[in-house]
């Protein structure tokens, strides 16, 4: 108990180191992927803004140079229409709209003058360099750190000086707009991630749980082996240490329990042994041409003495007409159709009958061994083809160790085909054997 604890706690930690390697490798495209359309958005987002406020400034610049007398109502609604501040001057002089303004306006203006002058060099005051076209700069500056704003300055010529123009907007709705996208971009990626974690150990519960299947196998493998082999292994050790002691008459007896065993032991081993090959790939096939009814009879044939002794009634049916010829590895199915006869007849009391046919089934052949025994519960006629299972009545029948019908399975897979448990009408079990016809010949 402690052991199998141990292994679901290996297994769980691979899982979970699974896991965030899974979530580590996903996680950083995701994030990539999020933060490159996060930056791209942003810059676009900030380019449209850019844009727009240079359009308003080349607007207004536009207005001011077909215009000689300013209009106190179109600076109203040109700051209202782009959320602007406009201030303006004639030759140096402020339009009496700006300077009726409140301080936190003249504030604003003045910081903008005082980041154009140092920044740049700009001064509303001074005449512009060229009279033939505006002379316009664009900047940005901070409101005492708070605030961030973008703003423009020009003059343009008139024919009688010119008018200073500096036009300011606020990035405050702009900056919204960009903690917006950068909050959404990171609920998107944190849910992205979310998911990922939960697929990551879905999926990996997935990959992990055939490793985990095919250790349990192979401990429950193990266990029965060691189990099984403990039993002729005590049987021989207490008939050599009776040998010792024994009478000569008896002497015998206790050699012939030690063979058999022995006997039991080797079919056991290569039992073993074969299915190890069949779970490595390394089972060699030796295809041949075999023909169905002469494998059928030639099995059947090996059981008539056997069948006779128990006083089982022995049946062959074959079809009327041949079936023809079929690449096939001839000495393993006539291995496969042994152990399906062998199990038959074990589990058929005297008295009963074990019928054995073969039939067209398609293109391919359908094999069929049908007992009259106890049958086989609908709950173990899958079960019955595990390794080392046993139904509850050959759990006390020495000569089998529950591996023939495994073995017969790999073979029968080898060979493309399928086999299954059927009940037998009026009681018993049918094992039917379905082979494809890829192999005729």
């Amino acid at each position: 108990m402690a052991e199998h604890g141990g292994e679901e706690a290996l297994f769980r930690r691979l899982r979970l180191r699974l896991t965030v390697l899974c979530i580590a490798a996903t996680g950083v495209i995701v994030l990539g992927m999020s933060g490159a359309a996060l930056a791209v958005s942003q810059i676009q987002l900030t380019a449209k803004a850019e844009a727009a406020f240079q359009s308003d400034v080349n607007a207004i610049l536009y207005h001011l140079r077909s215009q000689t007398v300013v209009d106190h109502t179109w600076i109203s609604q040109t700051e209202a229409g782009g959320n602007l501040t406009l201030y303006l001057e004639l030759s140096g002089q402020p339009i009496l709209y700006a300077a009726a303004d409140g301080g936190g306006r003249r504030e604003l203006v003045e910081r903008a003058r005082a980041a154009a002058w140092q920044g740049y060099g700009v001064d509303l005051s001074l005449e512009p360099d060229l009279r033939c076209q505006p002379d316009q700069t664009a900047f940005f500056f901070e409101d005492g750190g708070l605030a961030r704003y973008r703003a423009a300055v020009a003059k343009v010529p008139q024919e009688k000086g010119w008018i200073g123009a500096l036009v300011i907007q606020s990035m405050a709705e702009e900056e919204r707009e960009l903690a917006v996208q950068r909050t959404a971009f990171g609920a998107f990626t944190l849910a992205a991630l979310v998911l990922l974690a939960l697929f990551a150990w879905y999926f990996t519960g997935r990959a992990v749980r055939p490793l985990a299947e095919s250790r349990r196998r192979q401990n429950e493998f193990i266990a029965a082996a060691s189990h099984e082999l403990r039993s002729p292994l005590a049987v021989i050790h207490a008939s050599l240490s009776a040998l010792k002691d024994a009478a000569p008459e008896k002497a015998e007896h206790f050699t012939q329990l030690a063979d058999g065993e022995c006997m039991r032991m080797s079919r056991l081993v290569g039992d073993m042994l074969a299915l190890a090959n069949a779970d490595s790939g390394s089972w060699t096939m030796y295809l041949e041409d075999a023909e169905p009814e002469t494998l059928l009879l030639d099995v059947a044939e090996g059981f008539e003495h056997a069948a006779r002794e128990k006083g089982v009634r022995l049946a062959v049916a074959l079809p009327e007409k041949a079936l023809g010829r079929f690449r096939w590895d001839r000495q393993r199915m006539v291995q496969a159709l042994t152990v399906l006869t062998d199990n038959g007849l074990s589990y058929t009391p005297a008295g009963g009958s074990l019928g054995m046919g073969v039939e067209r089934a398609g293109s391919g052949v359908r094999f069929t061994v049908a007992d009259t025994g106890p049958g086989i519960p609908d709950g173990e006629k899958e079960r019955v083809f595990e390794r080392f299972y046993r139904t509850d009545r050959a759990r006390t029948d020495r000569e089998h160790y529950g591996l023939g019908l495994c073995i017969a399975r790999e073979i029968i897979s080898l060979h493309g085909g399928t086999i299954r448990a059927e009940d037998t009408p009026g009681g018993g079990a049918t094992f039917v054997v379905e082979l494809p016809g890829e192999g005729r010949v």
